[in-house]
């Protein structure tokens, strides 16, 4: 999984199929297609010849070598295009110093797609892929995070009943896997997944219906959480998941003018076995509702919601999405039903005027809350001094069973305006007591910036980018998330340089992929399922264009962050150089790069990782056939 393992992992097909798209692409000259019996192909890619060195204190870095690396696209059909096409697409050797892939080690795998019958009643796929030493990330919301080194593979097959006056049937199986490293630490995950699904369509009378099933099992395990036992192994947690889904929808038109309804009825289970966090299981059954009467002035939306599992189903969403809770979560018996009626009618030619009512009422570990809420919002798009400025502002009241509750406020500004060779563009977004999936808590939420860009000259060009949020619970302290971020750009004819600064700090689910933001306070969870998040990165990157078919570049990017919970707590960051030179001559391309890269993690008891590494050499574009 380290870099000097880039020729351990079947490098041989790799190798094969990039030596014969040159072999193909060599002679005098290239055959649009070429033709075996009924099979007809094309392919095209380029081929590299590089020298490569690479030293640090990662294993197998120490090594210099002339290398093979490369990309390639083949394409054709058997018989004819809707009988049987396919498209490859294998890489080689990948690297960031020498390709636009991004990747600190070499990255090497291949994609694919297979199509039978296309355009028939009975369409099939084949979809599968595979990637060797690839580079990712494991982040904090809303900045730059960790790099890891990851090998994934993944498979899907599908097949569908197209008949004409019978409902359509699809089903499709898929399966995924692969391994994650934390380059700089002891910790990794390696992860399996499963999913299997049907689904119909079908019309009636107007109405179209579809029922879906979706069964999708997770196996991850995680190796380095917790802290070394005393043989000085680390610990392995597993944790294992299961879900089924169960859908039906219907939508279709109301015997008045154009209004129209649907409805979906929902069922879903799941069940998670995690070596921490223990046994959980759940089932949550939801109903949702909307008729939309299209009155001549003022046509009216009424929609209704049902959920008898209201915590069950934060925890079924993230088992669906393959982020299992690294942590067990409170699941008491809850349950809510919410009715919302709502209007809106343009008063004048740039004013509009909507209100809304809406009752929710919810039982939660053995109470009820109800809540009213009534609401007026107002729309108006300025003109002549104004131009380009467009408000949308309102007002709420709650009411409880206790009574009248806090009034809230929803106001949005946009504003959009070219003044000479300046653009502006603006907006302003706030929300208060705006409900969250439990209504005994409100939230209160800011969401502002914009863009400012300047045509210095025809050939010259200044752009910069802010948008900065603020979120939280107005009866929880502690639970705010923030995100700021920063990003500037001067753009010439010869040369473009930027640079990009983002900051954000919260609250966020430990799941098996990694945090993930929530909207529910951390009440509702058990301990240890929250974490503490707190990260900055910034960083620079130009480019060179001295003159025609040349280009030099470079990036310098670097993260830093710390994450604190019962289970989790670190302090680590990264720094990452890179440059490139290339110049272009006919189907020849010359090039040389270098990357350099930092990476370190307080409690991984290992010293940093580094890694610098470079290659000069000279690739070929070509089509083979």
């Amino acid at each position: 999984m380290r870099w000097g393992n880039k020729f351990r992992m079947q490098p041989e097909m790799g190798l094969g199929v990039l030596a014969m798209l040159w072999a193909l692409g060599a002679g005098p000259e290239a055959r649009a297609q070429v033709s075996w019996g009924d099979l007809h192909a094309t392919a095209n890619g380029q081929i590299s010849s590089l020298y490569t060195g690479a030293y640090g204190n990662l294993a197998g870095t120490d090594d210099h070598a002339i290398n093979v690396a490369g990309t390639g696209v083949i394409s054709g059909d058997y018989y004819n295009p809707n009988f049987l096409s396919f498209n490859i697409l294998p890489y080689y050797g990948r690297s960031q110093e020498n390709s636009d892939s991004q990747s600190l080690t070499n990255a090497s795998g291949y994609n694919g797609t297979l199509n039978i019958f296309k355009g028939s009643h009975f369409p099939g796929f084949f979809n599968f892929n595979q990637t060797w030493n690839n580079t990712g990330n494991f982040g904090i919301p809303g900045v730059a995070g960790l790099a890891t080194d990851n090998n994934n593979h993944g498979l899907n097959v599908g097949w569908s009943a197209l008949i004409p006056g019978l409902p359509t049937l699809s089903i499709g199986y898929g399966i995924t896997g692969g391994t994650s490293a934390l380059l700089g630490s002891d910790e990794s995950t390696a992860s399996a997944t499963r999913n299997f699904n049907l689904g119909s369509t079908y019309k009636l009378d107007g109405y179209y219906m579809n029922a879906a099933f979706i069964h999708l099992t997770s196996d991850v395990s995680f190796n380095g959480l917790e802290e070394e036992e005393e043989n000085g192994e680390s610990e392995i947690e597993t944790s294992n998941s299961s879900s089924n889904q169960y859908r039906f929808n219907v939508r279709g038109p109301i015997p008045y003018r154009l209004s129209n309804m649907s409805l979906s009825l929902n069922r879903d289970t799941y069940n998670i076995v995690d070596s921490l966090a223990g046994t959980n299981y759940g089932t949550v059954d939801s109903i949702n509702g909307t008729v939309n009467l299209m009155f001549p002035r003022a046509p009216v939306a009424i929609t209704t919601m049902y959920t008898d599992n209201l915590l069950g189903s934060i925890e079924q969403q993230l088992v669906s999405n393959g982020q299992v809770p690294l942590a067990g979560l409170n699941t008491p018996e809850s349950r809510s039903i919410s009715v919302e009626a709502s209007t809106f009618v343009n008063v004048l030619p740039r004013l509009m005027v909507g209100g809304y009512v809406q009752r929710t009422q919810q039982f939660f570990e053995g109470q009820n809350f109800g809540l009213t809420t009534l609401g007026l919002t107002v729309n108006y798009n300025f003109l002549h001094a104004l131009k380009g400025l467009t408000f949308y502002g309102g007002i709420m009241d709650n009411a409880d069973q206790n009574g009248n509750t806090q009034a809230g406020f929803i106001g949005n500004v946009t504003y959009n305006r070219y003044i000479g060779r300046w653009q502006l563009n603006g907006f302003f977004l706030y929300d208060q007591n705006a409900e969250t999936q439990l209504v005994m808590y409100t939230t209160s939420t800011l969401n502002y910036g914009g863009t400012i860009k300047r045509q210095i000259s025809p050939s010259l060009s200044w752009t910069a980018v802010a948008n900065l949020t603020r979120s939280g619970f107005e009866q929880v302290s502690g639970d705010n998330n923030r995100g700021e971020s920063f990003t500037t750009m001067l753009i010439w004819n010869k040369a473009s340089l930027s640079g990009i600064y983002s900051k954000s700090n919260g609250v966020a689910l430990l799941t098996s992929t990694g945090l993930t933001t929530t909207s529910i306070p951390t009440q509702a969870f058990g301990p240890g399922a929250t974490i503490l998040y707190n990260g900055k990165s910034y960083g620079a990157n130009i480019s060179f264009y001295p003159f025609k078919h040349m280009l030099i570049s470079g990036a310098w990017s670097k993260s830093f962050g710390t994450t604190d919970s019962p289970v989790l707590l670190t302090n680590d960051g990264n720094t990452n150089y890179y440059g490139f030179a290339g110049y272009e001559y006919r189907k020849l391309l010359f090039q040389a790069g270098v990357t350099k890269f930092t990476q370190s993690i307080s409690n991984s008891g290992q010293p940093p990782s580094m890694l610098t590494s470079f290659s000069a050499g000279v690739t070929r574009w070509f089509k083979g056939f």
